[in-house]
């Protein structure tokens, strides 16, 4: 198993909160097989949750950032009570001296500063990229527009006492197109695919091809590689 896989989870697994490894070391975790590289640790938690999360990487002497996409930029978390923080999808914690990142200020703008990541790959334990994800009535919601649920014992799975978001439900988030035209995503999401698959049981087959056409009534080309197996 990865270090970075153990190491995050010693670090927060006395949050307190609900949370699971999400993205690639997820699908490592369910197949028990390390086959890619990886560019970061992803972390999925409840939208709910986000102030005391906040809260719990700030206590630990982390920094936690908004990523601004529109100005290529961050913007740095001062509080748990951070207005903006609190409808962030998603959030950057960053371990001060962080090896993955050159973060410096910009001149003149308050708590705004400008970033270059440093590796392809993370290898050591300085950065987690924290999903906010919701849920309602004992469902993990895969897509609110569409009603596309899972429950929460078969969406959240464990290795021993790992938490990782099922495989089903991350290869159903990267059948989005966005995954399979973007540069940066297609290469690791069809080796994600291809890799994941054989592993699934029938029912979670099923369950995705639901979900997909449910999602993409139009047609999605992932589909072809499902409806063979």
């Amino acid at each position: 198993m990865n270090h970075l896989i153990t190491e995050c989870n010693d670090f927060i697994k006395d949050c307190g909160l609900s949370y699971a490894f999400c993205g690639g070391y997820a699908l490592e975790l369910f197949t028990n097989m390390q086959y890619r590289t990886h560019s970061d640790v992803d972390i999925t938690l409840f939208a709910e949750d986000r102030k005391s999360m906040v809260d719990f990487i700030l206590n630990k002497g982390w920094d936690v950032y908004e990523h601004l996409h529109f100005a290529s930029c961050l913007r740095k978390i001062t509080g748990p009570n951070d207005e903006r923080a609190l409808n962030c999808y998603y959030l950057w914690a960053i371990k001060p001296g962080c090896s993955f990142f050159k973060i410096e200020p910009i001149p003149d703008e308050n708590n705004y500063f400008n970033f270059e990541i440093l590796d392809k790959e993370q290898k050591n334990f300085d950065f987690i990229d924290l999903i906010f994800n919701t849920r309602k009535d004992g469902t993990f919601i895969c897509n609110k527009e569409r009603d596309i649920t899972r429950d929460i014992d078969k969406a959240i799975l464990y290795w021993e006492n790992i938490p990782y978001l099922a495989p089903e439900v991350i290869l159903f988030i990267i059948s989005n197109p966005a995954y399979m035209e973007s540069d940066y995503h297609r290469e690791k999401s069809n080796i994600d695919f291809e890799t994941t698959l054989p592993f699934l049981s029938e029912e979670r087959i099923d369950w995705l091809i639901s979900a997909i056409k449910k999602a993409y009534p139009e047609g999605n080309n992932r589909l072809e590689q499902l409806m063979i197996l």
